[in-house]
């Protein structure tokens, strides 16, 4: 018997939908407990690195991510490659956007196919499926791809 990485991968991703699971990073701040991933606002890095850290395709002894920079430090020594062709299972970098906070933040998401991306929403604070430019309001910046794909 053998098993089937990247279907798992994307059935894991697929059935990732709705999730609360990703919402909480708790840290000891100058001695005061914080929720760095604000109850699912900021969770999109800690979702797509915790599926990576599942089936091993990410650096496993940095990681899950809260911050996308960190995420994508890993990925770039983890085996990951910028590629042009969307697959499902690759991962997508969009722009920044301005939060009401006044803070800047990049998204990542998975692309599923057929014009799907997969992410952390920051208002519904779940995990979501959406068009993969969410309708053109936002600009992909990079497209990773793996050998497992």
């Amino acid at each position: 018997m053998q098993l089937l990485n990247y279907k798992n991968y994307l059935s894991l991703i697929k059935n990732s939908v709705g999730s609360k699971m990703f919402q909480h990073i708790y840290v000891l701040d100058n001695k005061k407990e914080k929720d760095i991933l604000d109850s699912g606002r900021l969770s999109c890095a800690y979702y797509i690195s915790s599926i990576l850290k599942i089936f091993n395709l990410i650096n496993q002894d940095n990681s899950p991510h809260a911050g996308v920079s960190g995420f994508l430090k890993n990925i770039s020594q983890s085996g990951w490659e910028e590629t042009e062709e969307l697959k499902p299972g690759n991962i997508i970098l969009w722009d920044e956007v301005r939060y009401s906070s006044g803070e800047d933040h990049y998204h990542v998401g998975f692309y599923l196919g057929e014009d799907k991306a997969i992410s952390n929403s920051g208002d519904s604070k779940v995990i979501k499926i959406h068009h993969y430019t969410y309708n053109n309001k936002r600009k992909i910046i990079k497209i990773f791809t793996h050998k497992i794909i």
